[in-house]
């Protein structure tokens, strides 16, 4: 099946069938806590197989959790699209003090950071993903945010990027490895958009726990 065709509607018990499956419960232990025979889940698994495709149990699971995935990307690239345009138009403007106020008032943790890796600006809800104070962030080096043993790597592409900064969409890499100030490793989605300013390219960088 196509990543990019979208699945056909399932049932709402269908629905439970997938969800249970994907909690790791069998067959018996569905039927039990759907309060239905077990011939009654092969039924159904014939019935989601119709719709999705003659996969296994396993394959028809990750269909599904893959391709809603796919769809809370997609729907986090067109909430940020219209704030990256902002961003753009009001940077080339000269009007840094509406972009950060903006920055400052968006739901998802947003970062401000100079071509050399510093970050120049942070909002409260990327001091709250990464576990900083109000204003820790600020200075700080994007490094310190990357686990140590992708540091290298990561300057690597910085560096790309900052010679070549096409956008990189939220989702691009679905669990890239982030690390908050306790020293423990999460896992994040980010958009990137770069922007001339007068003290060289910035990048603005849109980050949300995956």
């Amino acid at each position: 099946m196509s990543d990019e065709r979208p699945i056909p509607e399932l049932s709402p018990r269908e629905r439970q069938l997938l969800d249970y499956a994907a909690a790791g419960l069998t067959d018996t232990a569905i039927a039990n806590r759907l309060g239905i025979s077990v011939a009654t889940v092969g039924t159904y698994w014939g019935r989601v197989r119709i719709k999705l495709g003659p996969y296994s149990r396993t394959e028809l699971v990750s269909i599904v959790l893959r391709s809603e995935r796919e769809s809370a990307l997609e729907a986090l690239r067109r909430e940020n699209a219209q704030l990256i345009h902002q961003l753009n138009a009001r940077a080339e403007s000269g009007d840094s003090a509406f972009y950060r106020e903006l920055m400052e008032n968006a739901p998802d943790a947003m970062l401000l950071v100079q071509e050399d890796g510093v970050i120049q600006f942070a909002n409260a809800a990327a001091h709250d993903l990464f576990g900083y104070d109000l204003g820790e962030l600020d200075g700080l080096h994007l490094v310190e945010l990357i686990p140590a043993r992708l540091r290298e790597q990561h300057v690597e592409h910085r560096d790309d990027y900052i010679r070549n900064p096409q956008r990189r969409q939220m989702g691009e890499h679905l669990d890239t490895p982030a690390m908050t100030k306790s020293g423990t490793e999460i896992s994040i989605r980010a958009a990137l958009s770069a922007i001339d300013s007068s003290s060289g390219t910035v990048v603005i960088c849109v980050i949300r726990p995956s």
